[in-house]
């Protein structure tokens, strides 16, 4: 369902979260091994809060909790956690037509950073 338009400090927050999520699934398919670095973790929470602040007006999205840093954090908890997060960022994008292919835009069919960014 298409709603209203957002405001542009939401959109320029959306395009932000967007791009950090193409990163994270960039690396991701770099197939690293072991347990994740506190900067990773770190990083995880920070777009575990921008997109809890992003879908907090929309009921029906979903919430994310913060990652415990004094928990290791595995490849397969890296994968669930980009792969709920980028589902979100594109059920997000089918609510607003001006965010339309924002994610698809960024992340090519590989998993990997689009040449036709924009």
């Amino acid at each position: 369902m298409t709603r209203t338009t957002l405001s542009p400090r939401t959109i320029n927050a959306y395009n932000r979260f967007a791009k950090e999520i193409a990163a994270i699934n960039f690396i991701r398919r770099e197939k690293p091994s072991g347990a994740l670095g506190s900067s990773t973790v770190a990083t995880c929470n920070k777009l575990v809060a921008a997109a809890n602040r992003l879908f907090k007006p929309e009921p029906d999205m979903p919430r994310f909790l913060r990652i415990d840093p004094t928990t290791p954090m595995t490849q397969a908890d890296l994968r669930l956690l980009t792969a709920r997060l980028t589902a979100a960022a594109l059920d997000f994008e089918e609510r607003y037509a001006h965010l339309s292919g924002t994610t698809a835009r960024l992340i090519d069919r590989s998993g990997l950073p689009s040449p036709h960014r924009h």
